[in-house]
């Protein structure tokens, strides 16, 4: 029994990790806004980059949770595969 629930747990935790989207790309884009931020900038640019951290971030937190809307899973896929050649 007590083998039968590692193996299913095994199972489980292998499915969620290939059915995740790789999230490092929107993890760097939301890294490298935040570092602008900490730099100098003028009062338009803060507006622009708080805009870009909040989108980035948001993108981010999707794609942990497998949320990303079919269009931006598209382009991710595309990334990934331009990536690849």
């Amino acid at each position: 029994m007590f083998k039968l629930i590692i193996l299913v747990s095994i199972f489980c935790l292998s499915c969620s990790a290939s059915a995740k989207p790789d999230c490092q790309y929107y993890l760097n884009k939301l890294k490298k806004v935040q570092s602008q931020l900490r730099a100098g900038y003028t009062v338009g640019q803060g507006e622009k980059l708080k805009k870009k951290e909040k989108q980035a971030r948001n993108l981010w937190w999707l794609c942990s949770k497998n949320k990303l809307p079919k269009a931006e899973l598209k382009r991710l896929k595309q990334r990934q595969n331009s990536k690849k050649h």
